[in-house]
């Protein structure tokens, strides 16, 4: 199940990091954008090919993240 959430995350980030591109608008939308990847991924440094990099490794990692932290929750609410 990891796996496929960290398919689904990495799919996920490559939409948004596309999203910055195809979208037009003001600077503010675009540097709103540049901050919330900023403020999501460990070392992000732009929208550059390094971050995008990056991102995608820990977007993968995230999926793995969010299936163990799911799998505890449902451990420790068992009855």
């Amino acid at each position: 199940m990891g796996m496929k959430m960290g398919i689904f995350f990495v799919i996920l980030f490559i939409v948004c990091f596309v999203w910055f591109y195809l979208r037009g608008g003001s600077t503010e939308i675009k540097q709103l954008h540049d901050s919330l990847f900023a403020l999501t991924f460990f070392g992000w440094s732009g929208m550059n090919f390094s971050s995008f990099v990056i991102g995608l490794i820990q977007s993968f990692v995230w999926g793995y993240i969010s299936v163990a932290l799911w799998g505890l929750a449902g451990f420790f609410s068992k009855e």
